[in-house]
C-alpha cells in the first residue's frame, strides 16, 4: 500500500463536504475519492466519507476503501443497519443518513457511484437534510448497466440533483442520449493522477529481477480485476499467437476477480503456462508498471481509466482496445495502438509491432507522457471540483492556484 502522510489541522470555519461512497469493490473511483481527499485545500472544503454501516460484505464498502480513508484522518460517518424488511430499511436508512449529514452540517454532499441508478436512498437523504448542493459522479458509461426500464428509475434522482459529473465525453454524451438527461446538468470533467508517483526513469530490469522474472524476456502486462469487462480472455488469445511468432515473452495479470480460474484454464488449454502469470491483487502495482516493455488494456468498456493515465504517466508504450473513453487520452498510431473490441488477432498484431519495433514503442511513450503530463495532473481536477462546489453554492470563484499547491503537501 501506498502510505501518505495524513492530512491535518482541519479548518473548522471551511465549508463541511460529503464524499458518500456507494460501491462493494475497490478500483479507479475508490482511487479517485481518495486522491480528491489527499488534494482538497481544507482551507475551503473540509471533508468527511459516508459509507453503509452494513455488515453484509455484498452491501458495504471494501474494507480497504475504508481503513485509507482512516489512515488520512478523514472523518468517517456510518450509518446503522436498517434492516431487511422491505421498504422499512429504505425509509430508516434514509432518516438515519439524514440525521448524520444535519449533525455533520454538511453544506455539499457529492456522491460517487458507477451506477446511474445507484445511490438512490442517499440522494434522497441528502435532500431530507437540507443539504444545499447535490452532485453525482457517474464513473462509468450508463450503456454497460442500463436496462430498458432504467431512464424511468432515475428520473427522481435527476429532480433532487443539482449536477450530474462524467469523467469522459463519450460518458456524457450517454448521459443525454441513452436517459434523456437533462444536458445543463451534465458536466464533463477529466480525471487526474498523482503525477509525481511515477518515473518514466526507472530501471526496468532491475524492476524484472525484483518479480523473479528474467530481464532479457520482454514482459507485457495488465492490471485490473479479472472480470469480463477487461477483457483479458482477448489478451491470452493473443498471448499465444506473440510467444509462437516471437519467442519468449513475459505476460502478468495483476488483479483477482470472478474470471480468474476460467483464465487459468484458457492458459492451461493454450499451454502458454510457462510464460503467462497471475501476480493476484497488488495493493502498490507500481512495481508490476515499472517491469513492464508494453501495456495491455483489451477492455470491453472503461470509465476515464485510471490506470489508462498511470501507464501513460510511466512513460509505456500502450496497446487498448477501441473503446471511446482510451480515444478521449490518447490517439491510435500516435500515442499508442488500438485494436478492436474483442478481437485477440488483432490484439496481438498490434502487441506484436509494439514489441518489434523500439522506435515505435519510445514514440507512443513519448507523446504519451507528454498529454498526461499537460492535461492530467491532480491538482488541475481538485481545483476544478472545488470552483464546481462554489459555484453550485453560489459563491463567486477566485484563484486558489497558490491553495492548491500547498494542499499537496499532505502526500
Amino acid at each position: 500500500m501506498i502510505n501518505f502522510r495524513k492530512p491535518v489541522n482541519y479548518n473548522q470555519t471551511a465549508r463541511k463536504i460529503a464524499f458518500i461512497h456507494d460501491c462493494t469493490v475497490y478500483g479507479g473511483l475508490e482511487s479517485y475519492i481518495l486522491m480528491l481527499l489527499r488534494y482538497i485545500d481544507t482551507s475551503r472544503y473540509s471533508p468527511v466519507v459516508v459509507v453503509p454501516g452494513y455488515l453484509d460484505d455484498n452491501r458495504s464498502s471494501p474494507k480497504r476503501f475504508i481503513e485509507e480513508v482512516q489512515e488520512l484522518g478523514v472523518p468517517l460517518i456510518r450509518p446503522s443497519d436498517p434492516g431487511n424488511i422491505w421498504g422499512v430499511n429504505f425509509v430508516k436508512d434514509v432518516y438515519h443518513l439524514s440525521q448524520e449529514l444535519r449533525k455533520a452540517k454538511i453544506e455539499v454532499a457529492h456522491i460517487h457511484t458507477a451506477r446511474p441508478f445507484g445511490a438512490r436512498r442517499a440522494t434522497v437523504a441528502v435532500r431530507v437534510a437540507g443539504v444545499p448542493a447535490l452532485l453525482r459522479t457517474e464513473h462509468l458509461a450508463p450503456s454497460a448497466t442500463i436496462t430498458p426500464y432504467t431512464k424511468y428509475f432515475i428520473k427522481h434522482i435527476e429532480w433532487l440533483t443539482d449536477c450530474i459529473i462524467t469523467d469522459s465525453d463519450s460518458c456524457r454524451n450517454e448521459q443525454i442520449n441513452l436517459l434523456g438527461r437533462n444536458p445543463d446538468k451534465v458536466k464533463r470533467y477529466y480525471c487526474g493522477i498523482e503525477l509525481d508517483r511515477f518515473n518514466p526513469l526507472h530501471d526496468k530490469a532491475a524492476a524484472k529481477r525484483k518479480l523473479n522474472l528474467d530481464p532479457t524476456i520482454p514482459m507485457v502486462g495488465a492490471i485490473g480485476r479479472l472480470a469480463e469487462q477487461k477483457g483479458h480472455t482477448y489478451l491470452v488469445t493473443a498471448a499465444a499467437r506473440i510467444i509462437k511468432e516471437f519467442g519468449p515473452v513475459n505476460f502478468v495479470l495483476v488483479g483477482n476477480g470472478p474470471l480468474e480460474e476460467m483464465l487459468r484454464q484458457q492458459v492451461a488449454a493454450l499451454g502458454i503456462g510457462e510464460y503467462f502469470h497471475f501476480a493476484g491483487f497488488q495493493p502498490n502495482t507500481i512495481p508490476y508498471m515499472e517491469a513492464m516493455d508494453v501495456a495491455v488494456m483489451p477492455s470491453l468498456y472503461e470509465g476515464f481509466s485510471l490506470a489508462m493515465l498511470e501507464f501513460m504517466a510511466m512513460g509505456k508504450p500502450m496497446v487498448t482496445s477501441d473503446e471511446p473513453s482510451f480515444t478521449e487520452a490518447m490517439t491510435d498510431g500516435e500515442s499508442c495502438l488500438m485494436a478492436p473490441k474483442r478481437d485477440g488477432k488483432a490484439l496481438g498484431e498490434a502487441i506484436l509491432k509494439v514489441l518489434r519495433n523500439p522506435e515505435l514503442a519510445n514514440q507512443l511513450s513519448q507523446n504519451a507522457l507528454k498529454r498526461v503530463r499537460t492535461d492530467f495532473g491532480m491538482p488541475r481536477l481538485a481545483s476544478d471540483m472545488m470552483d464546481l462546489y462554489d459555484s453550485l453554492l453560489g459563491i463567486k470563484t477566485v484563484s486558489h492556484t497558490q491553495n492548491v499547491g500547498e494542499a499537496i503537501s499532505y502526500r
